[in-house]
């Protein structure tokens, strides 16, 4: 923040008395999408993002030299829009990838709470009458062809839920069942085939365990990638990998972005709002980074501009002072797009406090209590 800057802040917040921040640097913004065939899908936060060259390269490496990739970073910090743009390119153009084929398409997942083995690898299930094995979503995106991508893995407890994949995600064949309880019923198992495509063989057994012989079999081509994106926030109160299950993973660390390219992001919106006022977004945004239990990504950030925005109406353009319904405004925006957040930071809310209201003054003392009283009610 500069001198004028911070002259122009305290002339405009007289209870606050801003002072320099440290510059910090770049993010991506983040969306959640399901899609299939690669298909881009706008992110949340549809703003240029300058994404770190080495950060993106070891996204690629990994994905192209093991079966098993997930992004570990904080929420709002890019993870599944950059895995999306690297996914999208590679599956647009393989072999510039260093793949031979690559996936016919995509299929995304949200991970719950509520999965089970069946919901991701399969079981049997009720059918009709009858139980009857029903492949889940890894089966499934092995018969189609598609990779299959995971959003905030830890959102489920893949330690209980993975089952034989820890098994066969180390390069060995796992039965997971049988497709009927009836005695003779054929075999269910998974492996890998020898192609860089994948194929299921005996596939009408499912239905019919009568037609044929031998056992149903998912083969997945050496091509095939098991991608995921995971919540390092969340990873210290939700659920963890285990070490057993983190070894089968390569893990791309994908961090919040600095200051100076969160700024860079925010300005590329042009909402037009008072220089002050987005100095202010900046300096909370700042204030998060200083812990690492706090730290968030931009996107939850950037949003807040455009609730401010909003609240201003089309005489933003005009504005070239702060305010008290702007100072209002900007602690609604860090409510709504933050709040549920700092109810899982409750032991770090006094620092942070601090950070935000005392050392970056972004928010005044009685906006800061509002904020912290009001996201009780989100819990």
């Amino acid at each position: 923040m500069s001198d004028g800057t911070a002259q122009r802040l305290q002339s405009i917040f007289p209870e606050l008395v801003p002072e320099h921040h440290p510059a910090l640097g770049v993010a991506p913004g983040s969306g959640v999408s399901k899609t299939a065939g690669g298909g881009q899908v706008p992110s949340v936060i549809n703003v240029p993002i300058e994404i770190d060259p080495r950060i993106e390269r070891m996204v690629r490496l990994a994905i192209l030299s093991a079966p098993a990739v997930i992004l570990v970073g904080p929420p709002g910090s890019g993870k599944t829009t950059l895995l999306r743009q690297v996914v999208d390119r590679i599956v647009a153009d393989p072999k510039t990838f260093g793949f031979q084929a690559g996936p016919k398409g995509v299929e995304w997942s949200a991970a719950e709470e509520n999965w089970s083995t069946t919901d991701l690898v399969g079981g049997q299930t009720i059918d009709g009458d009858e139980l009857r094995f029903r492949p889940g979503r890894v089966l499934s995106a092995i018969a189609e062809g598609n990779w299959l991508i995971v959003d905030e893995v830890n959102r489920a407890d893949m330690d209980r839920i993975f089952g034989g994949l820890l098994t066969w995600l180390s390069g060995q064949e796992v039965t997971l069942g049988t497709v009927s309880p009836a005695i003779g019923s054929p075999r269910v198992q998974l492996g890998w085939s020898t192609g860089t495509t994948c194929a299921v063989e005996n596939e009408e057994r499912l239905t019919d365990p009568g037609s044929g012989t031998g056992p149903v079999r998912y083969l997945a081509g050496t091509e095939w990638r098991l991608l995921g994106t995971y919540n390092a926030l969340d990873a210290q109160r939700v659920f963890r990998f285990g070490h057993a299950l983190g070894r089968r993973f390569l893990r791309v660390p994908i961090p919040a972005a600095d200051t100076d390219k969160f700024r860079t992001a925010l300005l590329a919106q042009d909402h037009g709002l008072p220089e002050p006022l987005l100095d202010a977004i900046v300096a909370i945004y700042t204030a998060h980074l200083t812990n690492s239990m706090t730290t968030l990504g931009p996107a939850l950030f950037l949003r807040m501009a455009d609730y401010i925005a909003a609240g201003v109406g089309t005489d933003a353009e005009q504005l070239t002072t702060v305010t008290h319904v702007e100072r209002e405004l900007l602690a609604e925006a860090y409510l709504v797009n933050v709040g549920t957040w700092l109810r899982e930071m409750e032991d770090e809310l006094t620092a942070l406090g601090n950070a935000i209201v005392e050392r970056h003054h972004a928010l005044s003392q009685p906006e800061w209590e509002w904020v912290v009283e009001m996201s009780h009610v989100l819990s």
